[in-house]
């Protein structure tokens, strides 16, 4: 899987999550025609030779084959590109296109990775905003994801952290509950009035 992240203006980030399928589509088509050459043209050698129940299986093989280098070449069209711009998040998911977009205000979104209990070093890696919940990067590794979480929790959320049970991080004068986010106030989180 990939992703990369570019800077957009002075106030914010983008993050383009991309499986990482190697093959274009030009190159998948010759994969095919290669491939599907080999096995038909050992088919038909069987076949002149009497062998012809061959051949219908190896029509089968190819049939196969041309569905899943189709159905490979697909998938890698997926993209999540998640925008991170003045206070808005915005996520969009799609396949060559934008199909599904979400906004979540910047400051209140909480970005959370699970430790999934019943699989083995399995993640999943949310968003949260108010009673929105939304899983990105399904298709990363568990490493990616690491990585994808550390790079939003810096860009996206102090105040989502405020009240939660997990600690906040301090400055250099090592004030607990002073905020790492620049012109937010130590006290934000408490309520005023």
């Amino acid at each position: 899987m990939t992703t990369s992240t570019d800077i957009e203006g002075n106030s914010g980030r983008r993050f383009v999550l991309a499986p990482n399928i190697a093959p274009d589509w030009q190159q998948t088509v010759w994969i095919f025609i290669g491939m599907s050459s080999v096995c038909l043209g050992i088919a038909l050698v069987c076949t002149w030779f009497g062998f012809w129940p061959v051949l219908p299986f190896a029509g089968l093989e190819v049939i196969t084959l041309g569905w899943a280098l189709y159905a490979s070449a697909r998938r890698s069209l997926d993209r999540e590109v998640i925008h991170v711009v003045d206070n808005t998040v915005i996520v969009e998911k799609g396949r060559g296109r934008v199909e599904e977009r979400w906004e979540m205000d910047r400051t209140w979104t909480d970005v959370r990775l699970h430790q999934l209990s019943r699989r083995w070093d399995e993640t999943r890696l949310e968003l949260r905003s108010r009673e929105q919940t939304l899983i990105i990067g399904a298709f990363l590794d568990a490493d990616e994801r690491r990585s994808l979480d550390r790079a939003l929790r810096a860009c996206v959320g102090p105040m989502a952290r405020w009240g939660d049970d997990r600690p906040v991080s301090t400055t250099d004068s090592g004030e607990p509950g002073a905020s790492w986010a620049p012109g937010i106030a130590p006290n934000a989180g408490e309520k005023t009035g």
